[in-house]
């Protein structure tokens, strides 16, 4: 991204925010969120299938760890992989206090994927400047919501990131095209809202195929930083490749 196209795009950015913050009403959390369509209980573990379908979160998280040294990409691969465990956590015994743990890795995901985007072609001290301030700003929206019950930061940091990459994705040719993250990024969000629709019809609910879509959105997150790197290697095949990879990504 050129220098006058990045200015105009954080400052694009930091406009739409504002605007957001200030003119939207408050937006509060729907108890009806939590009464998903597949309750089913299988070997004793409540609401199985929507504990189980976060399992990719792991994997994906492990092999992003594995892989990448730089700052946001260690964030980012960190956060998919506490999502795991704070979704399963919270689908075990929905509850608005469970939900915080399932909102707060996704925030970190969010935001460091941002933070990768904002940070193209500026030097490592200003990138992880902007990581730091924007992984504050994500787990302060989920701090405020239970703080007050506006949701509106949180709603901010998770559709405000997915919106932004789509000028950013235009304008830079570094980035590449990550348009398959949020072509996913916006399936996950339809099977979530006909969660209950889709169960109907299908053996699976839609908030377990929301789970699905996610976890392939960030697998694709991990592909798209090695091709990034010009890194085209079968990094999963091997364990030496997977060394291979891994030697090459030391961006700070």
């Amino acid at each position: 991204m050129k220098k006058m196209s990045h200015a105009v795009w954080i400052f694009g950015l930091l406009l739409g925010a504002a605007a957001f913050l200030i003119l939207a009403p408050p937006i509060v959390q729907d108890q009806a969120y939590h009464a998903f369509a597949d309750q089913r209980t299988v070997f004793g573990i409540p609401n199985f299938w929507n504990v189980v379908s976060n399992l990719p979160f792991c994997i994906v998280g492990i092999l992003g760890l594995r892989i990448f040294r730089g700052s946001a990409e260690r964030v980012l691969f960190t956060g998919v992989l506490l999502i795991c465990f704070g979704s399963a956590y919270y689908h075990l015994a929905p509850s608005d206090a469970r939900l915080v743990w399932d909102r707060l890795p996704m925030t970190l995901t969010f935001m460091s994927f941002l933070g990768l985007i904002a940070g193209e072609g500026l030097g490592a001290q200003r990138r992880r400047r902007i990581l730091a301030s924007l992984v504050i700003c994500g787990i302060a929206s989920v701090v405020w919501w239970r703080a007050t019950g506006d949701l509106r930061p949180y709603v901010l940091v998770q559709f405000g990131s997915m919106v932004a990459l789509v000028p950013a994705a235009c304008f830079s040719k570094r980035m590449g095209k990550p348009w398959p993250v949020l072509a996913l990024y916006v399936l996950a969000k339809f099977a979530e809202h006909y969660d209950r629709a889709i169960y109907s019809a299908m053996p699976v609910s839609g908030h377990t195929l929301k789970h699905l879509f996610a976890a392939l959105a960030a697998y694709w997150i991990l592909h798209w930083r090695i091709a990034s790197e010009d890194l085209h290697q079968n990094f999963f095949i091997t364990s030496e490749g997977l060394r291979r990879s891994k030697s090459r990504i030391v961006r700070p």
